[in-house]
């Protein structure tokens, strides 16, 4: 059981660092949204 959680949680951590590397994005509406318009100096907006 140990090494299962183990295999499950360096899959997970592979998957999301590789998501990191390919600029996926789950919440890309969202952050549009609340980075507004642009050249407004919004502290929300984070290149």
């Amino acid at each position: 059981m140990v090494k299962g959680n183990l295999l499950a949680g360096i899959l997970a951590l592979a998957l999301f660092s590789y998501a990191q590397y390919a600029g996926w994005n789950l919440f890309d509406k969202e952050a549009s949204a609340a980075q507004g318009p642009r050249g407004s100096g919004s502290r929300l907006y984070h290149k």
